[in-house]
């Protein structure tokens, strides 16, 4: 799991009182693979997770006995969201035992949407296509390999589950990977507002201070203080993942010559090869558009391949930016190119 324990405790009020859905095949799942998951189903219970656990293998593995030794409350149930109900409102975990049945199949899909279920989380055999999350219209629209799988998590999450997890059967310890990292282990399919570009806040200043503070120590970015973002919100933008701050981008607009600067570009080293900075970039682009911006430049040192490569910018002399801005870089001795990309009105 990963390090980052305020990332990992912020999920604990989340998950209090919500309702997991969890389908496996015990027979078929590596020993220790079934162990670690049961301890998870612990920690989750102590968290006050409300659990629901559909049985689809043969009663070889004997997951009633396993569940009994790890001292799980637990009680057996039918398929049906009334009974379950009821035993998950006593506190205990809801375990129904249902050979062969699918594991994304109608009944388990009505059971978790009659419930109200928060996740439905499925422990299949090996890894699937997807990356680590996949809006529901995306998987639905999905022609890759896994194709037939994510078109059913789609639909399934797009019909009122909030969140599809995809996990891998044999990975010990895989679903507090999953559940109490940003990124996870699996293939997530969400339909609600897993991640979001928005302004920052100024609760947001300390947080993004201290993501950004190796890169500005490194000479990566331009060293900047508390007071100076404060006086700039209106400028940066955040990038959230389940909530959490991960990136960020700043657009510093100017009149002389009308044009804007695209700055303070981070992703959390944790969550790169994602995508998150082309998509930081094209927020900062879409709102110079807003602003009637007709171009904007960026300074780098290290990104200029990036930039030209992938975002469609190009070079651009030092005399065609503003004077202010000439002036700073100067100043600051570093050796930036500068590169700039015009925006389509």
């Amino acid at each position: 799991m990963q390090s980052d324990v305020r990332a990992v405790l912020q999920y604990i009020p989340s998950f209090r009182g919500k309702i997991f859905v969890l389908v496996l095949n015990a027979a078929r799942m590596p020993e220790l693979a079934l162990a670690e998951a049961l301890l998870d189903l612990i920690a989750l219970q102590q968290v006050g997770v409300r659990l629901v656990v559909i049985s689809t293998g043969s009663g070889e593995a004997k997951i009633d006995h396993l569940l009994i030794d790890g001292e799980l409350k637990w009680q057996a149930a039918a398929l049906d969201a009334g009974s379950v109900s009821a035993i998950l409102n006593r506190g205990q975990l809801a375990l129904i035992e249902s050979p062969g049945l699918p594991f994304l199949g109608d009944e388990v899909v009505g059971l978790a949407a009659g419930l109200g279920a928060a996740k439905l989380i499925s422990l299949i055999p090996g890894p699937t296509e997807g990356g680590n999350a996949i809006s529901s219209e995306d998987a639905v629209a999905w022609k890759g390999d896994g194709a037939t799988l994510l078109n059913r998590a789609g639909e399934v999450c797009a019909g009122g589950i909030p969140r599809v997890h995809l996990l891998d059967e044999s990975r010990q310890g895989v679903l507090m990977d999953e559940l109490f990292s940003n990124e996870g282990v699996g293939v997530m399919v969400y339909a609600d507002d897993y991640l979001s570009i928005r302004p920052i806040a100024p609760d947001d200043i300390s947080e993004l201070l201290a993501m950004v503070g190796r890169s500005m120590r490194d000479a990566h970015l331009v060293p900047r203080s508390y007071e100076e973002i404060e006086t700039s919100l209106q400028d940066f933008l955040v990038l959230t993942i389940d909530g959490n701050v991960v990136g960020c981008v700043a657009l510093h607009p100017s009149d002389e010559p009308k044009c804007a600067e695209v700055a303070c570009l981070y992703v959390k080293q944790s969550h790169g090869g994602q995508g998150y900075g082309h998509l930081l970039v094209e927020a900062a682009e879409k709102r110079a558009g807003e602003l009637g911006i007709p171009w904007v430049f960026a300074l780098s040192t290290r990104a200029v391949d990036y930039f030209t490569g992938m975002l469609g910018y190009n070079s651009c002399p030092v005399e065609e930016i503003p004077f202010a801005r000439q002036e700073l870089l100067k100043a600051s001795g570093r050796e930036s190119l500068v590169i700039r990309k015009k925006i389509a009105s």
